[in-house]
């Protein structure tokens, strides 16, 4: 089967397009026969080492951990050939980049035929996080004042859509084209980031949520009401800082949670929540796809199909 390997960290160039064995389900998998295969910020945090303290890999690796795609063959109750499903996998496995892949119990379900699967494929991560944070983690509530910085990322996207379906004000950060996308999901009110002192304005947040970190996590706790909870998907948040604002905060990485993907799909096919998706490329151009990713030239979900 074709397929697309990580040798060595570095950048993109290190992606090589190559033929390999097609796995063998076990006891307890499907082998799926890949549709579709989205990318996510942190396939490029993988690739350059980034994270091989918290993730290590057993080089060489085929990368990609969210996939759509058609059962090729079942040793999983409940699943059969032909089954139209949709997969998220562990970091430490992956799979995704090609024609064929392993996925076991847990990490697989069936896909709502009213999604694509290309759409569905950009799903469970992204959707996924969103959910985990607002409804999980922060437990929002209607009247909640929700801030998001960086709300028009793909994250933020589905994390405003599901904020106001949970009755909370939503305000977040964006430029360009993202403002007007995010006003037509209902977003309550855009910040302009590239204006000096843009967070001045805002204040008696309940819940920020950081999905740019850096610089602007800090100056996100001034915004915080006392008591109040920040999470970080980026970075850890310094508790000291934190603690001498008066706010709770924490990173939040958010894991492998087949109820929270079914959940978000069944959204999605509702209509309930929308993505984006801003170019789909072939699985042999990977390396291209994730080039764009990494300059962030495209704006929605890159995805390999």
């Amino acid at each position: 089967m074709k397929a697309i390997q990580i040798p060595h960290y570095g950048g993109a160039d290190v992606l090589q397009f190559v033929d390999l064995g097609r796995p063998v389900p076990q006891d307890g998998e499907v082998l799926i026969q890949v549709k579709a295969a989205s990318l996510n910020p942190v396939d490029s945090k993988i690739r350059n080492g980034y994270l091989k303290d918290i993730i290590p890999l057993p080089l060489p690796l085929v990368p990609g951990w969210e996939a759509a795609g058609v059962v090729a063959e079942s040793r999983l109750k409940g699943f059969n050939s032909g089954d139209e499903v949709v997969t998220r996998v562990p970091f430490q496995r992956g799979g995704a980049y090609a024609e064929y892949m392993i996925a076991g119990d847990g990490e697989v379900v069936l896909k709502p035929r009213e999604l694509s699967f290309v759409e569905a494929a950009t799903l469970p991560i992204v959707a996924g996080a969103a959910y985990t944070l607002l409804h999980k983690m922060a437990q929002v509530k209607a009247g909640d004042r929700v801030f998001l910085l960086g709300a028009g990322g793909s994250v933020g996207l589905y994390a405003v859509q599901m904020a106001k379906a949970l009755g909370a004000t939503v305000i977040g950060t964006a430029t360009g084209e993202d403002v007007d996308i995010l006003l037509s999901l209902g977003i309550d009110q855009v910040v302009d980031y590239t204006v000096p002192g843009y967070l001045d304005t805002v204040r008696d947040i309940d819940l920020a949520l950081d999905f740019v970190g850096g610089p602007s996590q800090e100056a996100l706790m001034s915004v915080v009401r006392k008591n109040g909870l920040l999470l970080s998907t980026v970075n850890p948040p310094n508790a000291d800082k934190a603690a001498a604002a008066g706010i709770r905060a924490s990173f939040a990485m958010t894991n492998l949670d087949r109820g929270v993907m079914e959940e978000v799909l069944h959204l999605a096919a509702r209509g309930e929540i929308k993505g984006r998706i801003g170019k789909v490329l072939p699985l042999a151009q990977a390396a291209e796809a994730q080039r764009l990713m990494d300059e962030r030239a495209v704006g929605g979900k890159i995805v390999l199909a």
